[in-house]
């Protein structure tokens, strides 16, 4: 498969997986009931908690898709803000693709790092619904 081909495949895999998500919550959110209401309501044969799911990993390869995405798109990336920061300096400024993917690396390690503090900040501060004394 030729680069080009691969690139239109990751572009069209990413607008399907798109699609899928935004469906699958839309169908969350406006056909079946609120949470606990939704109990034994189903859509061709999936409850609530199944749809959540589908919506769930739709959006997670929708992620998936994404990342490899700005891969492949990385080079251009980078050559785009180089030539930006270059025009507005008035120097001209050369970066090794090295460099370049050092800096795509971190990038995503800065991203997954406050994702996780943030998800950890949000597992912290879970209250949980006070249970009736009998």
């Amino acid at each position: 498969m030729t680069r080009p081909a691969f690139h239109f495949l990751v572009d069209v895999l990413l607008l399907v997986a798109f699609m899928a998500h935004l469906w699958a919550a839309a169908l969350v959110q406006f056909i079946f009931p609120k949470g606990t209401e939704a109990d034994g309501w189903r859509v061709w044969g999936m409850d609530y908690d199944a749809w959540a799911f589908v919506s769930f990993g739709s959006l997670a390869l929708f992620t998936i898709l994404t990342l490899v995405h700005l891969i492949l798109q990385w080079r251009w990336i980078c050559n785009f803000i180089i030539s930006r920061w270059a025009k507005r300096t008035g120097h001209k400024i050369e970066v090794h693709d090295g460099t370049k993917t050092i800096y795509g690396v971190g990038t995503l390690i800065g991203v997954l790092t406050v994702m996780g503090v943030l998800l950890a900040i949000a597992e912290i501060q879970a209250v949980a619904p006070k249970l009736p004394v009998p």
